[in-house]
């Protein structure tokens, strides 16, 4: 029975047994590089789906009996729960336990059907549409809880495609000869670098084409097309504009030799069957970035570096509370769309919601209608559609997954109530973030976006992470604005390079509701503070710490979002009521320090941060580079020599570094100087108030600390330094600064207590003799240690969250460990919220606990709007069975879900439970 015969059989059997129909001769990239990709006979995914790393069920293959050893190899690495291989008349079934062994079978013909339906087919039988509503079905809900061997092959498949892909754009620009253009004249660079953009986006259409190929889009017959010309002509009649583009304005441009750089990397030596919409928006993304900077204006704005990673993009939609909106008022608008990232989003959100219409047609409209964008960009829509096209693969002809009916280029700042043409109730964007003149384009954003909305419309936007604490170009109104008319759900901060394809800047992310509740409700934020890239971030949307915070009453400040805020239980004193703060000098362009000075200059000695030891508290005067040990006190060295501050540098003061980036091992970093050092503009220069006689705007002596005026300068100075020299105090200071330095504000604003300890002083003093006198460091640092514990007592020992500043953030590894594990779903609600906001009291079904509710630390993945007390589902980890447990693993609860139809009255719901209960008689 082996051949075409047994393979009809099994099919059969199966179809019969699992009322599905298979996929055919779907091209599997095979565990290892050194092989081509393999026709599978017939392949069962999940709901009958369009194969991918994460659907993979079933398969059966006709195997010569000389090959069986190495399918049987294969078998283990493919991300398949069981495979049956056929030779002659042995039929060789294995499957994997949920324990993760390998079982292997040998079965009787005869007995297939029996063993298809037998107990342990519960492992690999494929899950059917009939379980599930049509309603539950979209890009993000059908993403099983991802088992290590599929993530392994996940990464495995991103790499070989990313090199692939890779190799084929740096085959058109080595061919096009772009490392040479220095050597060419200015009109000859031009072509070249046009040639090479005409070529990257040939790339990227042929890539979509042969996507749409391997995926079933021209039929199951087909075979990889290696000639790109040939692929997009057949592709141009069946698909967006972007493809015609390609075809009919880039391909001219392009020769024969550069086309078979695409043919070979791209064509049938690959195979594109099990990718889905994120390996899609990671290798367009990895194209755009090759994507010469010169090109620019409206021939190019198909190609779009306005660029959202679809990690992020669906995050943000995911933890918006959509659910508290009725079906028909679920309009989701971007207006600034770009390539789509967030329109995507959008669509697979609402289609994953239980509420939405379920026949087939009027799904489709309804999501056509619910989901709409624009962008000044009149190309814009090219690339949003073509990602759609890929999108709409990934799940199959039967899922509805249609491109936005109302997709407009207009400059969102024109738009208003009257004329935006729909009226949307929930507003997601990246918008622009250049200045124009004083203003930042972002705040001026806020405000546009805002008066779209009625009460109770959501938000959700990717902001610059200056907005958080800048003190100019609107930001504050703007914030002001959200504080006084919005509740806020959550406040992400992500690391340079998140988002965006040529962008260096940190983001921030902002999501709310408009309509400010009677009582102001906790908001969480997330941060990862560490400047390390982690592709777990822009990939799969990692977010890092989280805390509650409660936003201040001042409607501007937003200090508490920046970081963790700490409760101290003692009173304290803002630092700049006792002491005065001023910056370092700024010399002019082109004039350097000196080695030595003349008698007739007036001179300073200099001092830079580099020069200071990081372990040491003392500003070594030895340190100092021998041949810029001086400046001149000039107006014509420095931009700045008011006389007012011309002796203050003469004085003994502490230094603390201005621009020390928030991402680094010591985020204020402070030393004593004794010398009389004239430090550059980088150093906060302190001095007691009463020491000098001034005192910086805003903040006057008004209360001092107990003990205070029993103080010398140096011991003042010596407290000040031990504070600002702890852990404590470290941490401190990141509430309220920027990612790249601290103010002189933030500086002033830090929290001193109001009651000496004079241990704080002995400690200090004795680490400075022991920096003075040049003595070793013991390591572990008894005093440094010391000083942190007789610091944190003088602040009443709070409790407090240390964010890791620097490397790979410790949650990683507990977040991904806890990705692959199997889940069962639970229901929960947020009972109350220490007055720390350091634990959650959460009441969770599914334990194995004695009582249904316990304090616990606050949950990372916890969405902002479930701290207001609304009942949530949620995946738990199987293997999690107490509160305790859950305590160690508290990654382990995820993917929550807000309960639907809370938009629902009384006499509403009460009515709906009537149908739903008859439909269940029927």
């Amino acid at each position: 029975m082996a051949g075409s015969v047994g393979l009809e059989y099994v099919v059969d059997t199966a179809r019969r047994v699992w009322n599905m129909e298979p996929h055919y001769n779907v091209r599997i990239p095979p565990a290892s590089q050194a092989y081509k990709p393999v026709a599978i006979d017939a392949l069962w995914t999940d709901y009958g789906l369009r194969p991918s790393a994460t659907n993979l069920a079933f398969m059966v293959q006709i195997v010569p009996q000389q090959s069986m050893e190495q399918w049987r190899r294969w078998l283990r690495d493919l991300p398949l729960r069981a495979g049956l291989l056929v030779s002659d008349e042995k039929y060789l079934l294995q499957y994997y336990e949920p324990s993760g062994k390998l079982e292997e079978r040998e079965i009787e013909p005869e007995s297939l059907a029996v063993e298809l339906t037998a107990p342990r087919s519960r492992l690999f039988t494929p899950k059917a549409l009939t379980e599930f509503r049509t309603g539950q079905l979209s890009l993000a809900d059908l993403e099983e809880a991802i088992s290590e061997r599929s993530f392994s092959f996940i990464l495995r498949q991103r790499e070989a495609l990313d090199q692939a892909f890779q190799q084929a754009i740096q085959g058109i620009i080595e061919e096009i000869g772009l490392p040479t253009q220095r050597k060419q004249s200015q009109s000859h660079r031009s072509s070249r670098t046009k040639i090479a953009g005409h070529g990257i986006r040939v790339a990227i259409a042929f890539l979509a084409a042969r996507i749409l190929e391997d995926k079933g889009f021209f039929g199951s017959d087909s075979i990889p097309t290696n000639d790109p010309r040939s692929l997009l002509n057949r592709t141009v009649p069946r698909a967006n504009g972007f493809f015609k583009k390609a075809l009919e304005e880039s391909i001219p441009h392009l020769n024969d030799r550069v086309l078979q750089h695409l043919a070979v990397n791209l064509g049938s030596r690959v195979s594109f069957a099990l990718v889905d919409h994120k390996d899609v928006g990671l290798l367009y993304e990895r194209a755009i970035k090759e994507l010469p900077r010169e090109l620019g204006g409206t021939a190019w704005s198909d190609l779009q570096r306005h660029y959202t990673p679809v990690a992020i993009a669906e995050r943000m939609l995911e933890l918006l509370p959509l659910e508290r909106l009725r079906p028909e008022e679920r309009v989701i608008f971007d207006p600034a769309a770009g390539s789509g990232s967030l329109l995507l989003a959008a669509t697979s959100r609402l289609a994953g919601m239980s509420d939405i219409p379920e026949d087939i047609n009027q799904r489709k409209i309804y999501l056509e209608q619910h989901v709409a964008g624009n962008d000044l960009d009149q190309y814009a829509d090219l690339v949003t559609q073509l990602r759609y096209t890929l999108a709409k693969e990934s799940l199959g002809e039967t899922i509805p997954f249609p491109f936005p009916a109302h997709f407009s280029h207009h400059n969102y700042e024109t738009l208003n109530k009257t004329n935006i043409g729909i009226k949307p109730r929930v507003v997601v964007a990246n918008p622009p973030f250049a200045e124009d003149g004083n203003i930042q384009r972002a705040a001026k954003f806020i405000e546009c976006a805002l008066s779209w909305l009625e009460e109770g419309g959501q938000f959700a936007f990717i902001l610059p992470q200056s907005f958080l604490t800048s003190t100019t170009h609107g930001v504050p109104d703007a914030r002001k604005l959200m504080t006084e008319r919005c509740q806020l759900f959550e406040v992400w901060q992500c690391p340079e390079k998140t988002v965006g394809i040529d962008a260096e800047q940190a983001v921030c992310v902002v999501m709310g509701s408009f309509g400010k509740p009677p009582i102001t409700q906790p908001t969480a934020a997330r941060a990862i503070f560490s400047q390390v890239r982690i592709a777990e971030t822009r990939e799969n949307g990692f977010l890092g710490s989280t805390w509650i915070s409660q936003l201040a009453s001042d409607g501007s400040n937003w200090a508490s979002f920046t970081a963790p805020s700490i409760y101290i239980p003692v009173s304290t004193v803002p630092l700049g009521n006792l002491f005065y703060i001023f910056s370092g000098v700024t010399l002019k362009k082109g004039y350097k320090p000196i080695k030595k000075c003349s008698s007739e200059d007036k001179c300073k000695l200099y001092w830079q941060m580099k020069w200071r030891d990081k372990k040491r508290l003392w500003a070594d005067p030895t340190q100092v580079n021998e041949n810029e040990r001086w400046i001149k006190y000039t107006s014509d060295f420095l931009y700045r020599t008011a006389t007012e501050f011309a002796d203050l540098f003469d004085l003994p003061k502490i230094l603390v570094g201005r621009a020390v980036n928030r991402g680094s091992e010591n985020p204020l970093a402070a030393q004593l100087d004794t010398t009389g050092f004239c430090p550059n503009n980088h150093i906060f220069c302190i001095l007691p108030i009463k020491q000098i006689g001034k005192h910086n705007s805003g903040y006057k002596t008004n209360k001092t600390p107990e003990g205070w005026e029993h103080l010398g300068y140096e011991e003042q100075q010596l407290w000040l330094l031990g504070i600002l020299a702890s852990k404590l105090a470290g941490q401190l200071s990141l509430i309220g600064r920027n990612t790249r330095g601290l103010t002189k504000n933030a500086l002033c604003q830090l929290p001193l207590p109001l009651k000496i300890d004079l241990r704080i002083i002995e400690i200090t003093h004795r680490i400075i003799q022991r920096d003075q006198n040049h003595s070793p460091i013991p390591e572990p640092d008894n005093l440094r240690e010391q000083l942190d514990k007789v610091v944190e007592e003088s602040y009443g020992n709070p409790t407090w969250i240390e964010i890791k500043r620097t490397g790979v953030p410790p949650e990683l590894e507990e977040w991904k460990s806890e990705r692959t594990k199997p889940t069962l779903t639970v229901l929960g609600q947020v009972l109350g919220i220490s007055k720390d906001n350091r634990q959650i009291l959460l009441n969770l079904s599914g334990l194995l606990d004695d009582q249904d509710e316990a304090w616990l630390p606050l949950l990372p993945e916890l969405p902002g709007w479930a701290l207001d007390g609304t009942v949530f589902e949620a995946e738990l980890s199987e293997d999690v069975e107490t509160f305790e447990e859950l305590a160690q693993r508290p990654w382990a609860l995820r993917r929550f879900r807000h309960i639907p139809y809370s938009y629902l009255t009384n006499a509403e719901l009460k009515e709906k439970l009537r149908i739903d209960s008859i439909e269940s008689r029927l």
